[in-house]
């Protein structure tokens, strides 16, 4: 594609990742944690389908990736989340693990994307988003994925399975 058009597709992308954020505040505000986790659920699909567009623009055009991001880090768990992450077992664990390695390869992908789609798991369904994302981290940690960018914001980092083509960041 040429410059301009990936400009033009990159931009149409952050406008609609800005509004899908002020979607993520009012979500955040339902007190009903059922209806907000399946409300954040398919925001985070929406979140890794716009990046999904986005992508291409900014692969072949390396200097159109946002600049380093800012605000509270994508980890954060408040204390309903905390309650709910210290209750999870070792099993459960290795299986949060396994469906965030399912949705990597050998590819670079967004970190965004990787945890919406291992959140589409019914399993999942009441694991912190923030939890996922540390996991992620863990996995890096542990060797099974190589990652660039900075993890704590999924929208600027992305993972591939490890020992996947060529470095490591």
């Amino acid at each position: 594609m040429d410059r301009k058009t990936a400009e033009d597709i990159f931009a149409a992308c952050e406008r609609a990742l800005a509004n899908l954020t002020e979607a993520e505040v009012a979500i955040a505000q339902i007190s009903d944690s059922a209806e907000r986790v399946e409300l954040m659920r398919a925001l985070a699909r929406s979140i890794g389908e716009v990046l999904g567009v986005r992508a291409p623009a900014v692969i072949q055009y390396p200097e159109l990736q946002p600049p380093e991001p800012r605000g509270e880090p994508d980890t954060a768990l408040d204390d309903e989340e905390i309650a709910i992450v210290t209750k999870l077992t070792s099993n459960e664990i290795s299986l949060i693990d396994g469906a965030l390695l399912a949705e990597c390869g050998s590819t670079w992908r967004k970190v965004a994307r990787v945890v919406a789609y291992a959140w589409k798991s019914p399993e999942l369904e009441d694991i912190p988003m923030g939890f996922l994302v540390q996991r992620v981290m863990a996995l890096v940690k542990a060797g099974d994925l190589t990652s660039q960018g900075d993890l704590h914001y999924i929208r600027s980092s992305e993972v591939r399975l490890s020992g996947s083509a060529d470095g490591a960041a």
